[in-house]
């Protein structure tokens, strides 16, 4: 009996771990969508494509929404599940880490759509952005990776959070010399002004991935 109990209680919280881990990957998912979403603005703003812009930051918007849903379904199963999962507080730490990436992500989506036309349109500048843009991307889709992985092999995870740590080191190298571009190259407070933001919101986001990325391990090494 004893023994049937032990059994039954393992499986229990095999369940309660798949499940919650699936509405973690879900979160994940959307906020890697709404990442290439920024992508798609910053080519309309070059382009002058107002609609595209706008219909860009509406998509971030609703994605933001959806992982806040999502978020509020995982502390409704987590409590659900009470003491099942000796690990619910890492789980919760960490949804709650790649949900504090979208306060970044809306922010970079807002200032990019108050950029000037020429500043997006200036050769050197629209290419530090889109290489910041890129970097991103290709970060947020190994978090996406390695949150992905939980259920099926933590180590994979693990690996794959250390690779965010490189692309994020990419990063700011890349925001530094961004920066340094903008200082030099900017012709009026106001164009200096909307540039430095902009590229200081992608690096803020990439810290954001990062500590998401932080999170995702302590939670891998407990799987």
């Amino acid at each position: 009996m004893e023994r049937e109990f032990l059994v039954s209680g393992q499986e229990g919280e095999t369940q309660a771990r798949r499940r919650t881990v699936v509405v973690l990957q879900d979160e994940m998912r959307r906020v890697l969508d709404a990442t290439r979403v920024l992508l798609e603005e910053f080519n309309g703003l070059t382009k002058g494509d107002k609609p595209q812009v706008g219909a860009a930051m509406e998509r971030v918007k609703q994605a933001e929404e959806d992982v806040a849903t999502l978020r509020t379904a995982l502390i409704r199963e987590l409590s659900q599940v009470g003491t099942l999962l000796v690990n619910r507080e890492d789980i919760l730490r960490t949804s709650f880490a790649v949900e504090g990436i979208f306060g970044h992500l809306g922010g970079v989506a807002f200032r990019m759509s108050q950029l000037p036309r020429t500043s997006a349109k200036d050769k050197k500048y629209r290419e530090a952005v889109v290489e910041l843009l890129g970097l991103l991307i290709d970060g947020v889709s190994k978090l996406n990776e390695s949150i992905r992985a939980l259920s099926l092999n933590p180590d994979q995870s693990i690996q794959m959070a250390a690779q965010v740590l490189r692309i994020e080191a990419s990063i700011d190298n890349a925001y530094r010399e961004a920066l340094a571009m903008v200082m030099k190259s900017a012709t009026n407070v106001k164009e200096l002004l909307a540039e430095k933001e902009l590229v200081e919101s992608i690096e803020n986001c990439a810290d954001a991935m990062l500590a998401a990325a932080d999170a995702g391990t302590i939670l891998a090494l407990g799987m």
